[in-house]
């Protein structure tokens, strides 16, 4: 049986250095605890609409959930770091993707050239990530 959930549309994306957040956030979530990113966002500017699903799944005998956030940007991406992503949905909740420890997303970015007719020259990023608990909601200070 699977489980999924769709973010009801997305007004805010960022990332994090991850060495900046606190410590085992997915336990502390599961745990019941509020998880709260306190540390500078770095904005990603996207265009086009971009999407966020978590599909919960049934795997090797226990849930394991699998997240993933598409969109376009213009922006250079820290590919080098271990980041986190910051999304915030249009009611206002953010959920952070990523934490200090493994597992750390993985990023896909390719690059599209744009048509003649005006589609834009943008990056296309898909980030997965696949935790226990993979998109964790959080509060943030902006």
């Amino acid at each position: 049986m699977r489980e999924s959930q769709s973010l009801p549309g997305i007004k805010f994306i960022g990332h994090v250095p991850s060495v900046n957040l606190q410590r085992e956030i997915m336990y502390k979530h599961l745990a019941g605890i509020p998880v709260g990113v306190f540390t500078d966002i770095t904005p990603i500017a996207f265009c086009g609409v971009p999407t966020c699903e978590a599909e919960s799944i049934y795997n090797n005998n226990g849930r394991i959930e699998q997240v993933t956030l598409r969109f376009k940007t213009l922006d250079a991406l820290p590919l080098q770091r271990h980041v986190a992503y910051v999304v915030t949905d249009c009611t206002g909740q953010s959920y952070i993707i990523g934490q200090r420890e493994k597992p750390r997303p993985i990023v896909k970015v390719t690059r599209d050239t744009g048509t003649p007719n005006g589609d834009p020259a943008v990056w296309t990023v898909e980030i997965t990530l696949y935790a226990q608990k993979a998109l964790i909601p959080c509060s943030v200070n902006r």
